[in-house]
C-alpha cells in the first residue's frame, strides 16, 4: 500500500488555514490535506490560535470548497476539547462524512467519531506517552497514531505494525525524512511540500 501524502497547513508557501492553502493542496494531487479548527460564539473557523475569527475561513464555507474533491480526505487537527460533534454535524449536513479525519484534542470522542461516519486518529505529542497510547487503541480499536516523524524507527514500525496500527508522522518538510519514511513504508505523511513528497513516492514507491 501506498504511502498517503497529507498536505499541511500552510504547504507549499502558503498561509496557514488560508483558502489559498486549501486550494493548492486540492490541486497538488494529495490524498488529504490538513486545517487546524477552532470555535468561537458557537462557529467554526479555520485557524491555529483564532485571533480575529473574522479574518478565517469559516469550516462550513471550507467544506463547500472540499465537497467538489470527494476522493480528498481533511485531516481536522482540533485545537480544543469538544468540538467533534460540531465538525461531524457540518460534515453529515453536506453528507461528507466519510472525508472527516480527526486528530489532535478529541481523546474521547471517538465512539462519537466512529457513529457519525469519521475516523479517529491517536495523536502523541511526547514519546513517554508511546506505549500508553498503544495500550488505549489495542483497547479502543483505533488504528492509526499521530506522532512526530522524529519518534519513528524500524523498532517502532515494527511493533505498530505487530498490533495492526498505521504510522501517521507530522510534519516531514526534508527530502531525507520524507525519503527515510517512504522507506519504512509508514500508513501517511503529513508534510508543507506534498508537491516533494509525491514526487519521491513515485519514485520510490512506484
Amino acid at each position: 500500500m501506498k504511502t498517503i501524502i497529507t498536505a499541511h497547513s500552510g504547504c507549499e508557501g502558503t498561509a496557514p488555514n488560508s483558502m489559498d492553502h486549501i486550494l493548492t493542496a486540492l490541486s497538488c494531487g494529495s490524498e488529504m490535506l490538513e486545517i487546524d479548527v477552532r470555535e468561537q460564539n458557537g462557529a467554526l473557523y479555520l485557524s491555529h490560535d483564532l485571533g480575529n475569527p473574522e479574518k478565517c475561513v469559516a469550516f462550513g464555507d471550507f467544506l463547500d470548497v472540499l465537497k467538489k474533491s470527494p476522493a480528498v480526505r481533511v485531516n481536522c487537527d482540533v485545537k480544543t476539547d469538544g468540538l467533534a460533534g460540531a465538525v461531524m454535524e457540518e460534515a453529515c449536513r453536506r453528507s461528507m462524512a466519510e472525508q472527516i479525519v480527526f486528530t489532535g484534542s478529541c481523546m474521547g470522542e471517538e465512539t462519537l467519531i466512529g457513529r457519525t461516519g469519521g475516523e479517529f486518529w491517536y495523536s502523541i505529542w511526547d514519546f513517554g506517552d508511546f506505549e500508553p497510547a498503544l495500550a488505549s487503541m489495542v483497547k479502543t480499536g483505533a488504528k492509526v497514531l499521530n506522532l512526530p516523524h522524529g519518534f519513528v524507527t524500524e523498532e517502532v514500525k515494527a511493533q505498530t505494525d505487530s498490533l495492526g496500527i498505521g504510522l501517521s508522522c507530522w510534519t516531514a518538510d526534508s527530502e531525507e525524512v520524507i525519503r527515510r519514511l517512504l522507506a519504512l513504508g509508514v500508513y501517511n505523511i503529513t508534510t508543507r511540500k506534498p508537491v516533494l513528497a509525491l514526487k519521491l513516492r513515485r519514485e520510490m514507491q512506484g
